[in-house]
């Protein structure tokens, strides 16, 4: 009889000690401020546990698709992961992530939570997700997210309730336009752009010097622009998905501006790095965002001018780059 008991104990042990290990390997995420209500905080806490797991397992496998379960995703966020895993396999690195909790229009969000993208670079593989909730626990969307101090600037320079209200969706907005590259969903992007969006495009040509003394004092390049309709810009995507293999997208030193006389317009300005299998390149990325309305505010104009050209050198400074008062907005 002791024998039998000293056994139980024994396994009882070995199992502890492997949920331990296994929890320690895998990484923990905890909610340690911003909710109050104890079973939504264990049941999000769980949601997100179960996202971390699912995903290492599938990535360890080299699976194809990760299994996710509608009892902790709706079925739209199950949609949009599938779809960033076509793109690449997300591993969550063994780390604790002790997370703040925000209250959104929509429910809750959490952010700040690391992932490396398997088939990027080694550079540019550590990123971070924002990960939405419905009031429930549910997660409802997870995009790939601007840093967590970078967030706390542009939401501390708020100048107002609505303001803040605004700046909080023009984040998820971005980051959720950001994703939409990452995994090729031409459906959120059509949403996005008004039908008369105006879309410009930097491209760097090479022009021939005309004598010596120019090829020594210029580097010979010119920026020349390529105006789009929405239309135009988003078949030229729709080709660009269909021919490559892996497209990573990330936003830098993120600016937010509200209009000085239009209170519903914004303008954001980011730095965009563009790395697929086939072309990267660095440019400044600026958006005019229109909140008339307010449940679906739409994007009046996209440009994007080069940063530096093929030789390393800089061609647009960041005073060059395109604002709100680079517009004329007609009402």
């Amino acid at each position: 009889m002791k024998t039998v008991t000293r056994n139980r104990i024994g396994m009882v042990l070995l199992l502890l000690l492997a949920s331990t290990s296994m929890a320690f390997s895998q990484g923990l995420f905890k909610i340690i401020e911003g909710l109050s209500d104890q079973s939504l905080k264990a049941t999000m806490e769980t949601n997100v546990n179960t996202m971390m797991m699912a995903m290492n397992t599938a990535a360890n496998q080299n699976a194809k698709t990760v299994k996710l379960n509608k009892d902790n995703f709706t079925s739209e966020a199950i949609k949009d992961i599938e779809l960033m895993w076509k793109s690449s396999a997300i591993f969550c690195p063994p780390v604790n992530i002790m997370s703040r909790c925000l209250k959104t229009s929509y429910g809750y969000q959490v952010r700040g939570i690391p992932v490396d993208l398997k088939e990027a670079d080694e550079k540019e593989k550590r990123q971070e997700l924002a990960i939405d909730f419905l009031p429930n626990g549910k997660i409802s969307n997870v995009s790939i997210a601007i840093e967590m101090h970078r967030y706390d600037q542009i939401m501390a320079e708020k100048e107002s309730d609505i303001d803040y209200a605004r700046r909080q969706i023009i984040v998820d907005f971005v980051e959720n336009f950001r994703t939409a590259y990452n995994r090729r969903d031409m459906k959120l992007l059509t949403s996005v752009f008004s039908d008369k969006a105006l879309i410009i495009t930097g491209k760097v040509i090479s022009e021939k010097p005309n004598s010596d003394m120019d090829r020594l004092t210029l580097n010979n390049n010119k920026v020349i622009y390529i105006k789009q309709t929405k239309q135009e810009y988003l078949q030229n995507l729709s080709n660009v998905f269909k021919i490559t293999k892996f497209i990573n997208v990330k936003f830098d030193d993120i600016e937010v501006v509200q209009h000085p006389k239009y209170d519903d317009i914004y303008g954001v300005t980011l730095k965009q790095y563009w790395h697929t299998d086939r072309y990267r390149d660095e440019g400044y990325l600026f958006l005019m965002i229109d909140f008339r309305d307010a449940d679906k505010p739409l994007i009046q104009v996209r440009t994007w001018q080069p940063y530096k050209n093929k030789q390393g050198q800089v061609i647009t400074q960041k005073n060059d780059v395109y604002h709100l008062g680079s517009f004329r907005i007609v009402r």
